[in-house]
């Protein structure tokens, strides 16, 4: 009898927001999903027990060969389930590269999610996948315009926009921009945030660091004294402990803004635009809160329905007329077939299967 399973992979441990709109869009489909991946994911993602028919679990937290032995138990449950296609949400790095490897001669299709641009440059691991691999999803269709794949591979983009949402109502005493994940100078550029954030004078806007701050880390250490020593504490909120589904989802749903604070010319716009995506892009699209975008981004199309855009000398002004526009901009978003859900998961159908 053939089989109509579909396995979908996550074995890299950072990527699960990508995962609910593939469930989605594979079970409209009619089709089985099997779901491969750490216990953890699911239980961060208590939503995902809707849609999964079968399930993994695999640890790769210990030695090399144990790794290895995991990866080993899942090309022997990928073989059982008797799938056709194999999705790997993050087809990077040496697992999936061992994984590719093993299942190299098999005529089960494999097709990836590229995380970053870079990896069709210049990875040697990449092009080891690539040999198993021949049809990527990036998560931009900027970033699709920007590369030049290698021979034989295809490449298409598509929007991951099903977010988890409930029904929680926050008190709202002030407006609020959210910043996705934690204080971390590597992905968003903390100086130009204390910069800006001086500049507002009004006190009806908080900024909130929507992801863990681990207060034992330089970068939140030096963080939190800048914004003591500039008087932004009451303006600033952090947490320094895991932000659960449910806060997190309460806390964008009644986010009036999102705000990257990805800045030209510093270490933040190294990580992202130019070789991958900032996860803001994402919730900002499928939760259809706008943007604050520094103007140096105003360029790049997709996300030009979605933003309002400052520079450092004017964020007050600039955040002053988003505030005032909020609800016409979600209109327009709303009203924008690329930020559709159905539509993104239709066209990931369509490259999934044909």
């Amino acid at each position: 009898m053939k089989s109509n399973t579909i396995a979908l992979i996550e074995i890299g441990g950072s990527h699960d927001e990508c995962l609910l709109s593939q469930m989605h869009a594979i079970k409209s489909t009619g089709r089985k999903l099997l779901l491969i991946t750490f216990t953890e994911i699911l239980e961060r993602n208590p939503e995902f027990n809707n849609y999964i028919d079968d399930m993994l679990f695999v640890d790769m937290s210990g030695s090399k060969r144990e790794r290895g032995k995991e990866v080993g138990k899942i090309w022997k449950k990928i073989k059982a389930s008797k799938c056709k296609k194999v999705v790997l949400n993050t087809a990077e790095g040496n697992l999936v590269r061992f994984l590719c490897l093993k299942a190299l001669f098999s005529k089960i299709e494999f097709i990836g999610i590229v995380h970053s641009t870079r990896k069709f440059e210049s990875s040697f691991t990449q092009s080891i996948i690539n040999k198993k691999v021949k049809k990527y999803f990036l998560l931009s269709e900027n970033l699709l315009s920007s590369i030049s794949p290698p021979a034989k591979i295809k490449v298409d983009y598509f929007y991951p926009l099903r977010f988890p949402k409930n029904d929680v109502v926050l008190e709202k005493k002030q407006k609020t921009a959210v910043i996705i994940g934690g204080v971390e100078r590597r992905r968003k550029d903390l100086d130009g945030f204390v910069e800006i954030a001086q500049q507002v004078e009004r006190d009806d806007v908080q900024f909130i660091f929507l992801g863990k701050s681990d207060p034992t880390q330089e970068d939140v250490k030096d963080f939190q004294a800048a914004v003591t020593d500039k008087g932004l504490k009451v303006k600033v909120k952090t947490y320094d402990h895991f932000v659960s589904q449910s806060d997190f989802v309460a806390q964008i749903q009644n986010a009036d803004l999102i705000l990257p604070i990805v800045h030209p010319n510093t270490r933040s716009a190294e990580e992202y635009f130019k070789s991958r995506i900032s996860g803001a892009m994402s919730v900002s699209f499928g939760y259809k809160i706008p943007m604050m975008l520094h103007q140096g981004y105003a360029e790049i199309e997709e996300m030009k329905v979605a933003s309002f855009y400052y520079n450092m000398e004017n964020f007050s002004k600039k955040l002053d007329q988003a505030l005032d526009n909020i609800e016409t901009k979600r209109a327009e978003m709303l009203a924008h077939l690329n930020y559709r859900v159905e539509f993104q998961e239709e066209k990931y159908l369509d490259f999934l299967f044909f």
